[in-house]
């Protein structure tokens, strides 16, 4: 299995796919489902030409679990990290909720290292209702039966139309696989590394272009946020360099909701940045 040892007693198992002279987009998945947020466009975006770095984030899956106190900025910089020991210098960087809050960190943190951005249903700092949603979350996870749990989030994150469409029949089913493979420790550092997360600060320093892709009826990571946090909208407003899309009638989950749509929105980004 590939793994690469990123610092001391810290290694993470990644996965590179696609066509071998195909520009490198950096994953970086959510706080529940990790790497495998983006099974259902992996292949649409193999098949536009790009080569995925696909990797279990510390605390997540295959790669080492140390019990210590997780950040959305530690987790930037462990991307970094993985990019140094892969040899890669600058690469497009793709996170999805969590993983976006963590691509925001990424992109205005180790700058020299991206070309563009896209951060997916994703935050630069959580409002109350946010704060207090996540954690509820983090409690839940610590008290509840991981189905039961699993079933809360599958109803906040997914759409009530697609769950009751055929191609969301076993939407219920697939989310408890995934979040089941967790350990709970994780979840809960990531609920509360999402909880006293502000990035306003990184914002402003942005100097790649980011694009900030979201669900107009998303409860988890809407684009407008209320007064005390700072959603995508206002993040445009703040830096020239952030641009916005908003797919219609979905909540939190584009990337299963409406894949193709998400894999040419991101894929023209991309290629736009490439020049």
């Amino acid at each position: 299995m590939p793994y690469a040892q990123i610092e001391d007693g810290i290694s993470l198992y990644h996965e590179l796919t696609g066509p071998e002279d195909g520009p490198v987009v950096i994953q970086f998945g959510g706080g529940l489902f990790g790497r495998h947020n983006f099974g259902a466009v992996n292949d649409g975006f193999r098949e536009q030409g790009f080569r995925l770095l696909s990797f279990d984030a510390r605390g997540y899956g295959a790669s080492d679990h140390p019990r210590d106190k997780y950040t959305i900025e530690m987790w930037a910089d462990d991307g970094a990290r993985l990019l140094d020991a892969l040899g890669l210098d600058r690469v497009l960087v793709h996170g999805t909720s969590m993983g976006g809050m963590i691509a925001i960190a990424f992109t205005a943190m180790h700058p020299d290292r991206v070309i563009a951005a896209c951060a997916d249903v994703a935050f630069a700092k959580p409002d109350v209702y946010r704060k207090t949603l996540f954690r509820v979350w983090r409690r839940m996870a610590e008290s509840m039966p991981w189905d039961d749990f699993s079933d809360h989030v599958t109803t906040q994150a997914v759409g009530a139309r697609f769950l009751e469409s055929e191609e969301g029949k076993d939407t219920f089913e697939l989310v408890r696989a995934v979040i089941g493979w967790n350990d709970a420790y994780t979840v809960r550092q990531a609920c509360i590394a999402m909880e006293e997360m502000d990035l306003t600060p990184l914002v402003p320093a942005i100097s790649r272009p980011l694009l900030m892709t979201n669900g107009t009826y998303d409860i988890l990571c809407p684009p407008v946020l209320a007064p005390s946090g700072l959603g995508a909208r206002r993040m445009a407003e703040m830096n020239e360099c952030i641009s916005t899309h908003e797919f219609p009638d979905i909540g939190h989950a584009d990337l299963l909701e409406c894949p193709a749509d998400a894999v040419r929105i991101v894929s023209a980004f991309f290629r736009e940045a490439l020049g």
